[in-house]
């Protein structure tokens, strides 16, 4: 019968797999240990040294027992006197002995305690750090999320887990030594013999840690599903139209298929694990009797070999059997931990691509030729189609110029861009000249006060909402009143029960909920706190009644004079208080001009602002 050409690859491939895992783990070793360095240096150096010298104890411990039983057995058999003596000595060690390993236990568990909740705060700082450095476009991509979830997931004990098996396997290493320099007193080859009984269980550990984290990778996607059905489930956004629409079993199901489909696989797993290490177990109490069977043929036919040093050996080599398994356990739990903290390393080994320059150039203040797109074509991440295709038009410096299109035709991608959220694929973006890449993306995004469509509401106090616009005045309360006027959200705001102290939505205690109109004056706020040379305003007051609208824009030239506004709106009524006008359809610009220029060209513009305009006649 031809061999099955198919298999051998795949096993071989699956041994180089488990070998470079195996590698891996050991290459991640310096990063655990220097993390944990960080976290708390003291600790570091603590917990080894504690764990090591406790090892050294049950041992020592063991002589002693031995030599109590001796001297017992001296004590009844003609030599009370000598036996007395070395029973009263020997005891007196023995509890000295069992009271140190007792303090040491205790006072390493403290310390580990401080240093597992230092090293997760270590680890979580580090990944909301890598989120905060990280371009927009790794957030457009469900690979990104799929790696912080698992990152996320490992935060908790991956890391502490990790640098306690090297020094528990440490510490039971160097407890065997003890042992089996009393076991090889008997016969030497009772070591390898010991070593080799307890391997099934290594093996037993690794397989199953690997197939563990074979199944927890594979299944992140649909773990991001599960966490996204019970936010909408508990949501106090979504609740409501969840209630309407009768959408609770219908999404309780699929999250409870989701479960189940977990259950199985972790069920299936666990029954096979488990019988894997009652099969190792097996191998290994039927090696201790073998061992006990020829400590007792010894006891029998050597005088040198007396009762306490029967119960020395048999207790050495139990107390051995169970280090040598504990020593398989941590160099198992270590392999495993490994496998599910290299999704950690993963995460955090991701680099932005928005950089400043080695050198970069100064943010041109005031800006006095203007903002040029030059032939800018872009896609998102992921996307088959490009959203912006080859678009160029001037903004000049101090103007007010909006952007007109339906959804979807790329007027907020273009925001996007200026704001360097994003880079071009094709073409550039320049400022008085210079290419925005040429500038410290952080010192350019200071100079734009910014409202999205899909503005953030932050669920903080009224003060930090409208402050964020800019940190370094948070406390300005001149500021943040004369910010709130412009918008009109002062008024709601002095109507709060604590007024700029009260903590908005209804997340959290004493929280007031806003309106949505309420939101979005208060976002606009934040806007016009930050006293930037440019403002970008993205459908401003999509959310405001006509009146509330009417009393922004009849400040509009007020609150733009000097700056360079963009805006966008499809309200028609807003967009003509623009200098210029351009009309984007398909991400292409098929048109730009003045209110009245565009309106006698009869063109696109001229549609959309009669389509709007017939719906009030």
């Amino acid at each position: 019968m031809p061999p099955d050409t198919e298999k051998y690859p795949n096993k071989k491939q699956t041994f180089r797999r488990r070998l470079d895992k195996w590698l891996l783990a050991v290459r991640q070793t310096p990063q655990v240990i220097q993390m944990a360095w960080r976290a708390w240096p003291v600790g570091t150096i603590i917990v080894p040294i504690l764990t090591i010298t406790a090892g050294l104890l049950p041992a020592i411990s063991l002589y002693f027992l031995k030599k109590v039983i001796d001297g017992l057995i001296l004590w009844t058999g003609g030599n009370p006197e000598a036996g007395r003596q070395m029973v009263f000595l020997f005891l007196s060690l023995e509890i000295v002995s069992l009271l140190l390993r007792h303090g040491f236990d205790f006072l390493i568990q403290f310390v580990q305690t401080v240093l597992e909740s230092r090293l997760r705060f270590c680890i979580q700082d580090r990944i909301m750090n890598r989120a905060i450095d990280l371009d927009m476009s790794f957030f457009e991509t469900p690979a990104f999320y799929d790696k912080l979830q698992r990152a996320q997931r490992e935060v908790g004990f991956r890391p502490f887990s990790i640098i306690i098996s090297m020094v528990q396997g440490a510490r039971e290493a160097i407890t065997l030594i003890g042992y089996l320099a009393v076991i090889v007193i008997l016969a030497w080859w009772l070591v390898p013999y010991l070593l080799v009984a307890s391997l099934p269980a290594l093996i037993v550990q690794a397989r199953f840690g690997w197939e563990g984290w074979m199944i927890a990778s594979g299944r992140t996607p649909k773990e991001r599903q599960m966490s996204y059905l019970q936010r909408l489930l508990t949501s106090d956004r979504d609740i409501k139209e969840i209630r309407l629409f009768g959408l609770g079993e219908y999404l309780a199901k699929r999250w409870k298929d989701l479960f189940w489909e977990f259950y199985r696989q972790d069920v299936q797993l666990a029954r096979r694990r488990r019988l894997a290490e009652f099969g190792a177990v097996v191998l290994e109490t039927l090696a201790y009797a073998g061992f006990y069977a020829y400590a007792i043929y010894c006891t029998v036919t050597r005088p040198a070999v007396t009762i306490g040093s029967l119960v020395m050996y048999t207790q050495a080599m139990e107390r051995a059997t169970g280090s040598v398994g504990l020593i398989m356990k941590s160099i198992a739990n270590f392999y495993e931990n490994s496998l599910y903290l290299s999704n950690l390393f993963e995460y955090l080994a991701q680099k932005p691509t928005l950089t400043a320059p080695a050198v970069p150039k100064p943010v041109p203040l005031p800006i006095r030729k203007g903002i040029c797109f030059e032939e800018v074509t872009f896609r998102y991440p992921g996307a088959s189609v490009d959203t912006l295709k080859d678009i160029s038009f001037e903004i000049p410096g101090g103007c007010r110029v909006a952007l007109v299109g339906e959804n979807g035709a790329g007027k907020t991608t273009l925001i996007k861009l200026l704001a360097r959220l994003y880079d071009p694929q094709h073409g550039r973006i320049t400022v008085d000249g210079i290419d925005l890449k040429k500038l410290d993306p952080v010192e350019w995004q200071q100079n734009l006060g910014i409202i999205f469509q899909d503005f953030s509401r932050y669920y903080l106090t009224a003060r930090e909402n409208v402050g964020f616009g800019d940190l370094a005045h948070l406390d300005d309360l001149s500021r943040l009143n004369a910010a709130a006027k412009l918008s009109g959200a002062l008024e709601s705001i002095e109507r709060l029960g604590k007024k700029w102290e009260t903590t908005l939505g209804k997340m959290f205690d004493e929280g007031h909920e806003l309106s949505l109109g309420e939101w979005q004056k208060v976002a606009l706020a934040r806007a016009f706190f930050r006293e930037s040379p440019i403002l970008v305003l993205d459908e401003p007051t999509a959310s405001l009644d006509a009146k509330q609208e009417y009393e922004i824009f009849r400040q509009f030239h007020d609150l733009t004079c000097g700056k360079t506004t963009v805006l966008i709106s499809h309200r028609f009524s807003s967009v003509r208080m623009a200098e210029r006008i351009f009309v984007i359809e398909d991400g292409r610009l098929v048109e730009q001009g003045g209110h009245e220029e565009l309106l006698s060209l009869n063109n696109r513009y001229a549609e959309l602002f009669n389509r709007q305009a017939a719906a009030y006649r």
